[in-house]
């Protein structure tokens, strides 16, 4: 697109039959020649953009172009729809850009061409630049400047890329990046279709839907990354912890990104470019991931915590929410990579959950202290928003139960927190069927696979043939009014029997019940009522349903042992002496196979999953938890108590040496949970290792387990 001046020349080129000198330009606008030069360069590009041939430029002779009359027409009508538009960039867009430029260069950059290039005075580039000095003077970053040669930047690139990137994505005014004016703009020689289809073959390869916020992010990060790699100013990473990002899933696939985008750019990208994007998928909001890992009771000991500081602040039980539980646990292992990382996290929505939500928030930041402790990081605003959401959409679940629905897919830009909370609010006040809840740029993608008669978005989108409502995520008395309306219109259209509200269900259909106390096995209860229906007459089937669900709930809660119930004597050794690591591991291990816990092949995966994801297991100051996930050899649920003679590190720097070694075992996901909460409150305790300390004989551990 044009500014005005450069329409007005184009116009005036085009309505002289002479060519018109530079110089005369220049003196008609009052602005200097070199001025007008890039003017014409722009034009240029405008030309061949809508498939007319460049401007004609002859020494000595002027600026001239040749068009027939049917392409004067064509540039007349193009001209006038475009003839109002002079887009002039803000202080913000105009310092981004400034910053973005001087990333670009290892040369200095002249005020002049910044005043060119955003048809600005020296005087605003100037003031502009005041202000980047003082952003980057607030993180070790200095601008230099030399006499005749312009500006350049000096400061570490790690600090300088973070910077930049974050302004950027701050300021894009759309989850597409590729449609925003001014990225464009700023990386209009790079191919950004490829770099997005690549992130997009990462997501395939992961198993996972980034949230648009993580997308953009990561978008911004690989874009960067390539104009500074080809400056050969590559980024630092330390070695150890590039050695533990090489052991997960995320870095081969960030390796196979470098792969394709080295071949793309003809680059090299160095091992600690791998790394840090491994980072930013480690980080990222995932949606709706869905995957065993191997760091999973870490994260379960930190969600588990999390809700029992947050249920001693209100009056709500939300241990026993199965789904807060989950959402927990599939929010905070990203959390964990950000925090470690200083990977900042936008929350649009963080204004209003202050607002309506203040008081779950502020119990939220307070029962987070503990993790702050443990990491030594500070836990931003944003990050304390999304998790008050997942407890927001706990409660809402408390108080409403599922029922029928027709076909909804909700777009959500923001992630999984803020779709879940969407999610919960309209199930609790409409009739609704949810089938997904993904992001915008994988709505193409279940809109195809599935049969949808509305969408609900957070983000304007459009579908050909299915309607879609914006809402907000809090939903206006608007948005409610105008889904009421849409809904009363799908009632009175569909066929008889297909929906209808609060009717008895039919007994052939396949039916969705969930109990929002715990987790209930659907096909059970499908099963189960299927076999009532052969054989009786239900008269009221989702009454029998509901009961059905209540007792095998009540059946499912037996199960869960509580900590006192596995701890014995037989399950304790103290002052045990141990060379290393790996023989405390396979000395607790030893504890829990004597008892019929676990078998050989469970103790070398223990061993095993340290050596690949690191010291994670050292979860408290002193304390490992060494475990494996329940396929590898567990046969039940375990817990072994050991204390060592002398400390031992597992290279853990906030956390080592460990003097005491808890080896645990699960059977599932779940049934350990109660047991694994208990012990949390226990070993969490200021005096616990004081007193472990003190214990003189295994009866005295027992006890101290055992209050």
């Amino acid at each position: 697109m044009l500014n005005n001046r450069c329409i007005d020349i184009l116009k005036l080129v085009v309505n002289n039959n002479v060519p018109i000198t530079i110089k005369h330009i220049a003196e008609k606008y009052k602005i200097s020649s070199r001025t007008i030069r890039y003017d014409l360069d722009r034009i240029d590009e405008y030309l061949l953009d809508i498939n007319l041939k460049p401007l004609i430029r002859k020494p000595n002779e002027g600026i001239s172009i040749e068009l027939n009359e049917e392409e004067i027409t064509r540039f007349l009508n193009l001209i006038g729809k475009s003839n109002s538009y002079d887009y002039v960039m803000s202080q913000n867009e105009r310092i981004i850009y400034i910053m973005y430029k001087l990333l670009e260069k290892n040369s200095y950059v002249t005020i002049n061409s910044f005043s060119e290039d955003m048809l600005v005075s020296r005087g605003t580039i100037n003031s502009d630049i005041k202000k980047v000095k003082k952003m980057l003077k607030s993180n070790n970053i200095s601008i230099e400047g030399a006499k005749g040669k312009g500006i350049k930047v000096i400061g570490e690139e790690k600090k300088l890329r973070k910077v930049v990137s974050s302004l950027m994505f701050n300021n894009t005014k759309t989850t597409n990046l590729i449609e925003d004016i001014n990225f464009k703009k700023l990386f209009k020689n790079m191919n950004i279709e490829f770099i997005k289809n690549v992130i997009k073959i990462a997501e395939e390869q992961l198993g996972s839907t980034l949230s648009d916020y993580s997308f953009n992010s990561l978008l911004i990060h690989i874009a960067i990354a390539i104009k500074r790699i080809e400056l050969d100013k590559d980024i630092v990473m330390d070695e150890n912890e590039l050695k533990n990002l090489s052991k997960t899933p995320e870095f081969a696939v960030a390796s196979a990104m470098a792969k394709m985008i080295e071949e793309r750019y003809h680059i090299i990208i160095p091992k600690s470019e791998i790394g840090y994007i491994t980072i930013h998928l480690l980080g990222s909001n995932l949606m709706l991931k869905e995957e065993k890992n191997d760091d999973l009771i870490y994260i379960q000991l930190i969600a588990t915590t999390l809700i029992g500081e947050v249920e001693k602040r209100t009056n709500y039980d939300f241990s026993i929410d199965k789904q807060l539980l989950d959402g927990l646990i599939q929010h905070i292992r990203p959390m964990i990579y950000r925090l470690k990382h200083a990977i900042n996290i936008n929350n649009p929505l963080l204004d209003d959950i202050i607002y309506e939500y203040n008081e779950i928030f502020i119990y939220v930041e307070e029962s987070l202290m503990f993790l702050k402790k443990d990491l030594n990081s500070k836990i931003s605003k944003e990050e304390v928003g999304y998790i008050t959401l997942h407890f927001m959409a706990a409660v809402e679940r408390i108080k409403n139960y599922n029922k029928l629905k027709p076909r909804v897919l909700v777009v959500c830009a923001t992630g999984a927190g803020t779709s879940k909370f969407v999610f919960i609010k309209l199930k609790s006040i409409f009739d609704i069927n949810i089938v997904d809840t993904v992001s915008s740029h994988e709505a193409k993608k279940i809109i195809q696979k599935e049969n949808i008669d509305l969408i609900i978005s957070t983000i304007p989108i459009k579908v050909e043939g299915i309607r879609c409502i914006l809402v907000s995520p809090f939903l206006t008395e608007k948005n409610i009014s105008e889904l009421s309306l849409f809904f009363s219109e799908y009632v009175k259209s569909a066929n008889d029997g297909e929906y209808k509200k609060d009717i008895a269900l039919d007994c052939n259909e396949t039916h969705k019940f969930c109990n929002t106390n715990i987790e209930i096995n659907k096909n059970v209860i499908k099963n189960i009522l299927s076999i009532v229906d052969k054989n009786c007459t239900i008269n009221n089937y989702y009454k029998l349903e509901k009961e059905i669900s209540s007792y095998l709930t009540k059946c499912n809660k037996l199960v869960r042992p509580t900590l006192k119930q596995l701890m014995n004597c037989n399950f304790i050794k103290l002052n045990e002496d141990v060379e290393d690591w790996k023989e405390a591991i396979t000395k607790g291990g030893q504890i829990l196979k004597e008892n019929g816990c676990v078998n050989d092949l469970y103790i070398d995966a223990m061993i095993n999953n340290v050596e690949k994801l690191g010291s994670y297991v050292v979860v408290l100051p002193g304390i490992a938890m060494p475990h494996a996930m329940p396929e590898h050899g567990s046969h039940k649920i375990g817990f072994s108590i050991m204390s060592l003679k002398n400390p031992i590190n597992f290279g853990n720097i906030e956390n080592d040496p460990v003097k005491l070694i808890i080896t645990m075992s699960a059977i599932d996901n779940r049934s350990h949970m109660d047991a694994l909460k208990e012990l949390m409150k226990i070993i969490e305790k200021d005096d616990f290792m004081n007193k472990i300390r003190m214990a003189k004989k295994r009866e005295d551990v027992l006890k101290i387990f055992s209050q």
